[in-house]
C-alpha cells in the first residue's frame, strides 16, 4: 500500500522533525537532537527499500501518514542487541528474594504472572523463565506465565524461534547451557519446557494494556523509558501501576529513574539492585519490607528511599502526586557524595567499568539523581554507546536543568558529529553554571577554532591556561594531565596567532 505514495505530488519541503514528532506521538520513542543522524539513517534505509529518494519518502510520510510504514521506520531506530541475564543483580534479587517471597505470599494455585515489556529478541523473557525454574524448582509448584512484548515483529519472530549464538549467550553459566538449552553446533536452542512458559506478542506500550497484561506480579521494562519524554514515561507508569498486583514489583534499567516523575511506586534495595514495588494498604509496607531482604551478608545493606520533596518536585497531576512515606529513613548523602567523587576520579583515569559498578550501587533518587545519571551517561559514552548516553544526559536535564555534566556530555556528542555550532551552545550553558572549568574552556576553544572564530578560540585557550594554574600539573582532567592540557593550549595559540601567518 505505502509504495503507491511514491506517485503522489510533493506538497512541501521534507522535514525529518515532523517524522520525529510522529514517532514520539505514536510509539513514545523521542529522538533528541543528538540522534538526528540516527533518524536520517533510518529514513535512508526505508526509502532505499521502497525505491525512492530520502526526500520524497520523508515528504510522503509526513503529508500522508501510513501507520504501518511509520512503524517500520520506528523499528529501524530500535536497538535490538541484548543478552541472557544481562542485568545480573536484578536476576539475583529475583531468584533469591522476590520469587520466593511472592510464592510464599500468594494463595496456593494462583498463577504467578510476569511481563517482559520491550523483550526484543527474547533473551530477557527466557532469562525470566529460567530464573523461575531455578527459584521455584521443577516441576513448578504453581502455574507461571510470562508475557513478552515488543513493538518489532521482526525481533519477535527471532524470539519465538528461540535460537541464539555469540555474544547473547556470554552470561550463561555452563550449567544453564546444559540444563535449559539444546546445542546445535555453535547455536543454542531454548528447551521446550522453558519456551512453553513464555507467550510473545506484538504490543505498543502507548496502547491500552489488554487483559493479558493485567494482574502482573513482576514487570521488567528495562532501557525503554529512558528514550521516552517525561510526560510519556509518567503516563506509562500510571498504566503499569494499575496493571501490577498489590505487592507487584517493577524492574527498570539501572539508569532509569522515577524520581520527580512518578511517585506512587516505592523504591526498595534488594541486594545489589534497586526495584520499585506497589505498596498499598492491602499488602502493608511493614509486611513487605520484612520479606524483601537478601540473606545476611555484611556487604549488603537495606536502605529506605524517600519520595522527592515538594520543593524539587515538578508539577504533577493530583492523581500522580502522593505524600512521602515517613517510615522510610533518609538517604546517606555523605556516602553518596563520596561515591560520586570516587566515580569522577575513576572516569578521569579511564576506569569506566569500575565507575559503572560503583554507580549501580547508588539509588537514582533525591537531589543527587541528575548528577548520578549524568555520570552514568558519561560512562556509557566512554564505552561508545552514544545514543544511550545522549538519552541519559537529556533525562538528567529534564530532572534538573542545572546539571553541568549533562550539558558538557551533550556538547561532546555534538563535537563527535561535527556539529560544532550546536556543541558551543551546550558548552556555553555548562560554563554559565561552572565558569572555573578548564575542560569547558578547552572544548569551547576547540569548537571556535573549527568554526573559524580565531579571536574567540584564543580567548578560551587563554582562559583554559589561566584556570589550569589552579590545578597540580599531574592532576588528570577528563583523562588528560593538567600540564599536557596547558601545553596543547599553548601550541594551539601559537598556531592561531596572526604573526604566524606573516612569518610563513
Amino acid at each position: 500500500m505505502y509504495p503507491a505514495l511514491a506517485r503522489t505530488e510533493l506538497f512541501k519541503q521534507p522535514d525529518p522533525v515532523i517524522l520525529r514528532d510522529m514517532i514520539a506521538a505514536s510509539y513514545g520513542i523521542y529522538l533528541d537532537d543528538t540522534r538526528t543522524r540516527t533518524l536520517e539513517t533510518a529514513i535512508q534505509q526505508r526509502s532505499h527499500a521502497l525505491g525512492m529518494s530520502a526526500e520524497r519518502y520523508t515528504n510522503q510520510l509526513s503529508n500522508q501518514p501510513d501507520q504501518h510504514e511509520l512503524q517500520l521506520l520506528t523499528e529501524e531506530l530500535l536497538n535490538h542487541e541484548t543478552q541472557f541475564f544481562r542485568n545480573r543483580p536484578h536476576m539475583q534479587a529475583l531468584r533469591e528474594v522476590i520469587l520466593p517471597e511472592l510464592h510464599q505470599r500468594l494463595p496456593p494455585d494462583q498463577p504467578l504472572r510476569l511481563w517482559s515489556a520491550g523483550c526484543a529478541t527474547g533473551e530477557e523473557a527466557y532469562s525470566l523463565a529460567i530464573t523461575v525454574l531455578e527459584a521455584l524448582g521443577e516441576p513448578l509448584p504453581r502455574p507461571v506465565s510470562i508475557w513478552a512484548t515488543d513493538l518489532s515483529s521482526a525481533t519477535l519472530t527471532r524470539a519465538k524461534a528461540g535460537v541464539y549464538k555469540g555474544r547473547s549467550l556470554a552470561h550463561l553459566t555452563p550449567q544453564q547451557r546444559v540444563r535449559y538449552f539444546e546445542a546445535h553446533g555453535a547455536e543454542l536452542t531454548v528447551a521446550s519446557r522453558v519456551r512453553c512458559l513464555v507467550q510473545f506478542d506484538q504490543f505498543n506500550l502507548l496502547d491500552p494494556i489488554p487483559a493479558q497484561g493485567q494482574g502482573i506480579d513482576i514487570l521488567f521494562c528495562q532501557n525503554v523509558t529512558i528514550y521516552f519524554q517525561i510526560n510519556t514515561c509518567r503516563a506509562l507508569m500510571e498504566r503499569f501501576y494499575h496493571t501490577l498486583n498489590d505487592g507487584g514489583v517493577l524492574f527498570l534499567g539501572f539508569s532509569e529513574t522515577l524520581w520527580n516523575i512518578f511517585n506512587k511506586l516505592r523504591w526498595r534495595e534488594v541486594g545489589e539492585s534497586f526495584v520499585y514495588y506497589k505498596d498499598t494498604e492491602k499488602t502493608g509496607a511493614q509486611r513487605y519490607r520484612r520479606t524483601i531482604a537478601l540473606p545476611a551478608d555484611p556487604g549488603l545493606t537495606s536502605r529506605g528511599l524517600p519520595a522527592p520533596t515538594a520543593a524539587c518536585q515538578p508539577e504533577l497531576s493530583r492523581t500522580t502526586r502522593r505524600p512521602s512515606h515517613p517510615s522510610q529513613p533518609p538517604i546517606d548523602h555523605g556516602t553518596t557524595s563520596a561515591i560520586i567523587e570516587q566515580v569522577q576520579s575513576l572516569l578521569d583515569t579511564g576506569q569506566t567499568e569500575e565507575a559503572l559498578s560503583l554507580l549501580q550501587s547508588l539509588p537514582l533518587v533525591g537531589s543527587a539523581a541528575p548528577q548520578i545519571l549524568a555520570l552514568i551517561a558519561r560512562a556509557h559514552a566512554n564505552r561508545g554507546d552514544f545514543e544511550l548516553a545522549g538519552a541519559e544526559a537529556h533525562r538528567a536535564l529534564e530532572l534538573n536543568p542545572l546539571t553541568t555534566e549533562a550539558y558538557l556530555l551533550i556538547g561532546l556528542i555534538y563535537v563527535r558529529q561535527n556539529r560544532h555550532s550546536a556543541a558551543v551552545v551546550q558548552f556555553e550553558r555548562a560554563r554559565y553554571l561552572d565558569n572555573q572549568s578548564p575542560v569547558l574552556a578547552f572544548h569551547l576553544a576547540e569548537c571556535y577554532r573549527q568554526l573559524g572564530r580565531r579571536d574567540d578560540a584564543l580567548r578560551e585557550y587563554r582562559n583554559c591556561m589561566r584556570q589550569l594554574t589552579l590545578h597540580p600539573p599531574d592532576k588528570l582532567l577528563d583523562g588528560v594531565a593538567a600540564r599536557w592540557l596547558s601545553e596543547i593550549c599553548w601550541r594551539s595559540m601559537e598556531e592561531l596567532r596572526p604573526e604566524r601567518k606573516y612569518n610563513l
